[in-house]
C-alpha cells in the first residue's frame, strides 16, 4: 500500500465523527459543522426503505434529511437507538437550497487540529461508496466523505420526502 504526505499550510480544525461497528471514522473540517445534536428526538421514517436515508430530523424549525454513512457504503445499517448523534452540516453543493442536512453517527466526535506539522498521509486503497479518500492520520486510519455525493442524496431525499 502506497502512502502519500498530504502538506497542510494552515491549521485546519476538524473533527473524526465515529461510525456503527468496524468503520472508518470519517474526518471532516469543524467548519463544514453547523451542530452535533446529542439525543435528538425520534427520526420520521418515510415510506421509502433507502438504507441511507436514516430519517428525517426536526431542527431549528426545519426538516432535514439525516443520511447513514454505513447505508450509503451498502453496509448494514444500525437501527436508530439512544446512542444515536446527529452532525448537522451545512450544506454548499446541490444541497444548498435546503441549507443542511445530518449524517447519523454513533458516539460523541473527537476534536483534531491538523497543522502543517501534522502526520497526515492519504492511503492507496480503493474508498467505499461515499468516501473521498482514505487517510492515516497521526497512525490512524479515517476516512474523508464524499461530500458532493452526500448532497446530492440529500436532493434525492427531499424527492422521496414529497
Amino acid at each position: 500500500m502506497k502512502e502519500e504526505m498530504l502538506p497542510l499550510r494552515t491549521a485546519v480544525d476538524c473533527l473524526l465523527l465515529p461510525l456503527s461497528g468496524r468503520r472508518l471514522p470519517l474526518l471532516v473540517p469543524l467548519n463544514a459543522v453547523a451542530e452535533v445534536v446529542d439525543q435528538p428526538p425520534a427520526l420520521v421514517r418515510t415510506a421509502t426503505d433507502v438504507p441511507w436515508l436514516q430519517g428525517w430530523l426536526h431542527w431549528r424549525e426545519r426538516e432535514i434529511p439525516v443520511l447513514a454513512h454505513e447505508g450509503i457504503a451498502r453496509t448494514e445499517v444500525d437501527a436508530p437507538n439512544g446512542n444515536l448523534r446527529v452532525v448537522i452540516f451545512n450544506a454548499i453543493g446541490a444541497a444548498a437550497a435546503r441549507g443542511f442536512y445530518g449524517l447519523a453517527i454513533r458516539d460523541l466526535p473527537r476534536p483534531l487540529r491538523l497543522g502543517s506539522d501534522s502526520d497526515l498521509r492519504a492511503q492507496e486503497v480503493a474508498p467505499p461508496r461515499g468516501t473521498a479518500m482514505v487517510v492515516e492520520c497521526g497512525g490512524e486510519p479515517a476516512a474523508i466523505p464524499d461530500f458532493e455525493l452526500l448532497e446530492q442524496l440529500v436532493v434525492e431525499a427531499a424527492t422521496l420526502h414529497g
